[in-house]
């Protein structure tokens, strides 16, 4: 299971100070005065470890930095940044949640039925008048109503929902 994981650890240079906002091989991309490529050695190890780098902030000898990795690479890098005494401390973790993902016509009709009043206790429009207004057969309308249910669904369980969907 991917987690989205906030670690904080000592930044070796002071000097320092700015939004991470990009990775580019061993150099991290900060939204400072200007964009400037610094090397950081212990966000280099979070990739080297399969971790993908989505975000934080350098500033002042600290950094807090946002990773998604599963648990066994989450180890292996708070390991090695505890080995070079940068003291990593873990200050959040979630499950990792991958956005719904919906086609363009699947969102469209996810729309047009919300809008319409479909949803709503006393449905106000029908199957065959919502496939009607996208053009598309009833059973077409059906299926891709279905399918986009599915992923917002799946998306807001993952998200809220007490196990693994």
């Amino acid at each position: 299971m991917a987690l989205r994981v906030t670690v904080s650890f000592k930044y070796p240079d002071s000097d320092v100070c700015g939004e991470i906002v990009g990775m580019n091989m061993t150099h991290v991309v900060l939204a400072d005065r200007q964009l400037s490529k610094i090397e950081c050695e212990p966000c280099e190890t979070a990739l080297r470890n399969g971790a993908v780098l989505v975000g934080g902030k350098i500033c002042g000898g600290k950094a807090l930095v946002v990773l998604v990795a599963n648990t066994y690479q989450l180890a292996k890098i708070l390991r090695e940044l505890h080995e070079r005494g940068l003291q990593p401390r873990v200050l959040g973790r979630a499950k990792f949640i991958k956005d719904p993902d919906l086609t363009e016509e699947q969102l469209r009709l996810l729309e047009l039925a919300y809008k319409f009043g479909f949803f709503d206790e006393s449905r106000k429009v029908s199957l065959r008048e919502l496939a009607s207004m996208m053009g598309i057969s009833p059973s077409a309308a059906d299926r891709k109503l279905r399918r986009a249910l599915k992923k917002v669904v799946e998306y807001y369980l993952g998200r809220y929902g007490k196990g693994e969907y």
